[in-house]
């Protein structure tokens, strides 16, 4: 899993832990299974840890988040407290990543 990841650019492995994120948030919300929740937030880390050569102390934060929701959960309360943030990880991390600026050509004439 490390080599694929660390094979991508920055911009797409961002995208990919945001895209992880987003999943988080769904299947809290979806009351999916805990453990595979806390299968995907050891894996969140991982990734967060990966992208350490962005230097992004904020990712860092994020990341000590993860491992610290990870280590308590579940935590039947809080589960609309980590979906929430959960997205906002996502959407900021989606929002470094770039892909949001990136624009496709449309069609000509129109």
């Amino acid at each position: 899993m490390h080599e694929r990841f660390i094979r991508d650019g920055s911009s797409v492995r961002l995208g990919n832990l945001a895209s992880d994120l987003l999943r988080l948030n769904k299947w809290i919300l979806m009351r999916h299974k805990d453990e595979a929740i806390v299968d995907l937030m050891r894996e969140i880390a991982w990734l967060m840890e990966w992208s350490g050569d962005l230097a992004l102390a904020e990712l860092a934060d994020m990341q000590r988040e993860i491992c610290r929701w990870r280590r308590a959960w579940p935590i039947e309360q809080a589960r609309h407290i980590l979906a929430l943030r959960a997205s906002q990880m996502s959407n900021r991390i989606l929002a470094w990543s770039g892909l949001l600026e990136q624009t496709t050509p449309g069609p000509t004439g129109l």
